[in-house]
């Protein structure tokens, strides 16, 4: 030891090399990520040269200036308590943040503020920032996208759609943005949406002549091409409009015109900067994007109110069809239970209709339909809310005041019925049969209430016809029947009368088969199977399907591996899981815990749940996100029939949408169901989700879905519902080799 480790004292401490600190400076010049250095009161000290490329600003220009200052207005308060923090208790904070570069893009960075400490006290921050603008974008464009789809669906006015998008493109670049229309009649723009261009300079430029004399929109139109104009002021395609661009301190121009599918010029999408520039790389990929979008908007506006009546009329009477009329009863429950209001629902089925169809044809039952919409709706006004349920069924709601005068409102429906109709040159008497339901007394959802309305409707036929009945409370007899049911499922897992059915699910490029869904089934005694339709809305509500659900899923899994074992290709194994599974607060684990247990692939487990458990979209998406996390997937079954808004499907991570067999059953003959099919599809595609159509039952309905592009379909036509050892000995799939 030395004499200095002898006496106690400490050694000097040896001082940084020169080589490491020219190490230390490499790292800072040279990191790809922006590197700033604040001092305590936020002002810039340093910067390295990725933070002046990202920024476009030099290090001259930055230095001394607060940090703040370059921050967009809503990310201030929170970059400013986050700083205090890292000032404060002297530990890094993350932070997401955006700012306007130097040419108006906008960018934004993920940052990390570290404290640079001397003697305990923070004397300046050293921030680090990862510049994250392409992704972010990226996930606005997406959500943009997803917004236009849902106002096109909801029938929303061009121009609010278009003025979210442009809002979107300013937000992004900095830049002023329009919308112009192009009249081919006259050669000329018309504005469409301009939500921070000044309304004297609109109008002035409104009517602008397209070709190269009418601004950078003029030339877009004339060459098809995007037009960039860096200097209004030196621009001959500017000429005419100069005065008045520059009056509005509008120095360059960049137009893209909008093309549709048969190459015809529908406008142009235009951004306006105060400064002379040409556009980046990054700036044109977003404006081709929102271009599109743009597109899209205006070309499903050109047959908005047709794609809104295919989805929400019946496309023989023109009246509201059953989706429209479930969506509103829906909407009215929700506002009766908070107003603590009252609701009827009134049933039409015509008597002896079949009888018209058999001796006249379907066209003439099809004309008579058509008039008694027509007679009903004249009868009704326009107060009540009419539909056609289907076939010859028809439905009225009736809210609160209204309520009390049901009975007669079905008086006054019957009373209609007693003129004949003329119908291919024949007078035709015929009567309906009208059930009523009350809410809240007969129901507090759409489905009970449409029940009861339809079983009072069967009552009304039994007490001979051309009357009406209002729904009652089971009999005795009833509920009897009930109480055993239910205590006999209540016993059905440990007397073993539970079993899995399993349902091919076929890819369509190329055939094959791709996956199966498992089927609940119950044997309930030694002879009797009980309808699925009647026994798990029952285990629902008595929370008998939490127990039940969770041998579904062992008893799935278990198979699955079974058959992987066995040495078959592995495949997507769906089972459905019930509202009130999806609620359970142990789900997550309870699935974590059964994958563990039978070995199977989390992957090839595919979770179906419906749209009604996604209207609460932030406690799904998290539930869903769990699960995801698990490596299932998660696909949404019976999609069409619920009523939940577009936007949940870009907010949820769904694999897959299950087309509802209400749509494919009529595919071949309804138009409306093949509109709405051919749109489930192409929406579905361009939110990259894969679907799949179940209900196939024919060569018809698979070949309109092949052509339509549906990337999977499940149904009788493929196979039907059958137990494990049989769907074994129909696999198509190739055993896997053994090593």
């Amino acid at each position: 030891m030395s004499g200095t480790e002898r006496n106690g004292s400490q050694q000097p401490r040896s001082p940084i090399s020169r080589e490491t600190k020219q190490l230390y400076r490499s790292l800072y010049a040279y990191s790809s990520d922006a590197v700033f250095l604040l001092d305590a009161d936020g002002r810039i000290v340093e910067l390295n040269p990725s933070a002046e490329r990202v920024s476009g600003y030099s290090a001259q220009e930055l230095q001394q200036v607060k940090f703040s200052e370059f921050l967009l207005p809503e990310d201030v308060p929170i970059a400013r308590r986050k700083l205090r923090t890292v000032l404060t208790e002297h530990h890094p904070e993350e932070i997401d943040l955006s700012f306007r570069s130097k040419p108006g893009g906008l960018v934004m960075v993920h940052a990390k503020a570290v404290p640079i400490l001397t003697n305990g006290t923070v004397v300046g921050i050293l921030g680090i920032s990862q510049d994250v603008t392409e992704q972010a974008q990226a996930v606005q464009i997406l959500d943009a996208q997803s917004r236009v789809l849902e106002m096109i669906a909801k029938s929303t006015p061009l121009e609010e759609t278009l003025d979210k998008l442009l809002r979107m493109a300013e937000y992004q670049t900095g830049a002023k943005c329009s919308i112009r229309r192009y009249d081919q009649d006259v050669k000329a723009l018309f504005n469409l949406a301009a939500p921070s261009l000044p309304e004297s300079y609109l109008q002035a430029i409104e009517g602008m002549e397209a070709g190269e004399r009418g601004g950078a929109c003029g030339a877009a139109v004339s060459r098809k091409e995007i037009v960039a104009v860096e200097d209004i002021e030196r621009s001959q395609l500017w000429e005419r409009h100069r005065d008045i661009a520059l009056k509005h301190n509008l120095r360059a121009s960049w137009s893209l015109p909008m093309i549709d599918s048969e190459g015809e010029v529908l406008g142009t999408f235009a951004m306006y900067y105060g400064e002379k520039r040409l556009p980046t790389e990054k700036e044109i990929e977003l404006t081709r994007r929102t271009c599109y979008l743009a597109i899209l908007a205006i070309e499903q506006n050109r047959s908005n109110t047709i794609i809104y009546r295919m989805a929400y009329h019946d496309s023989l009477t023109g009246l509201p069809n059953r989706r429209y009329f479930q969506e509103k009863l829906g909407e009215s429950i929700r506002r009766a239970h908070n107003g603590d209001s009252k609701l009827a629902v009134l049933y039409l089925d015509l008597d002896r209709f079949k009888m018209v169809n058999d001796s006249l044809g379907h066209g003439a039952g099809d004309i008579l339909l058509v008039e008694i919409a027509r007679r009903l709706s004249d009868s009704l006004g326009p107060e009540k809310f009419l539909a056609r349920q289907g076939g010859d069924e028809f439905v009225v709601l009736l809210i609160d005041e209204q309520v009390p005068e049901a009975e007669g409102v079905a008086r006054h429906i019957l009373d209609t019925f007693v003129r004949p109709f003329e119908v291919s040159g024949y007078e035709l008497f015929i009567t309906p049969s009208i059930g009523i339901s009350l809410y809240p007394e007969h129901g507090a959802d759409p489905s009970a209430l449409l029940q009861n309305a339809d079983a009072a409707m069967y009552a009304a036929k039994d007490a001979g016809k051309d009357t009406y009945a209002l729904s009652k409370p089971q009999n005795e007899a009833q509920d009897g029947a009930r109480i055993l049911l239910e205590n006999d499922l209540r016993k059905s897992l440990e007397r073993g009368e539970l079993y899995l059915f399993y349902q091919p699910q076929v890819s369509l490029f190329p055939i094959r088969r791709i996956g199966a869904e498992a089927l609940l089934r119950w044997h309930r005694g030694y002879s009797e199977w009980v309808s699925p339709a009647d026994f798990i809305p029952l285990a629902e509500e008595t929370g008998l399907i939490l127990q039940i659900g969770e041998w579904v899923l062992r008893t799935a899994c278990t198979q699955g591996k079974k058959w992987i074992d066995c040495g078959y290709e592995p495949f997507i194994m769906a089972v459905n899981l019930s509202p009130r599974q999806f609620r359970q607060p142990g789900l997550v684990e309870m699935i974590r815990s059964i994958l563990q247990e039978t070995g199977y692939p989390p992957e090839y487990l595919e979770l179906e749940i419906t749209e009604g458990m996604t209207l609460d979209v932030e406690s799904a998406s998290g539930k869903m996100r769990q699960l995801r996390d698990l490596g299932a997937q998660i696909s949404i079954d019976d999609f069409g029939t619920g009523y939940s808004s577009l936007n949940y499907l870009k907010r949820l991570p769904i694999s897959r949408l299950k087309v509802d067999r209400s749509f494919v059953r009529d595919i071949e003959s309804d138009s409306g169901d093949r509109d709405i099919v051919k749109a489930i599809i192409a929406m579905a595609h361009n939110l990259k989700i894969t679907v799949i159509a179940e209900g196939v039952e024919n060569e018809e309905q698979l070949a309109f879905l092949e052509e339509n592009g549906c990337d999977e379909i499940q149904g009788y036509l493929f196979g039907r519902p059958v137990p494990p050892d049989e769907f074994e000995r129909g696999m198509s799939v190739q055993k896997v080799p053994k090593q």
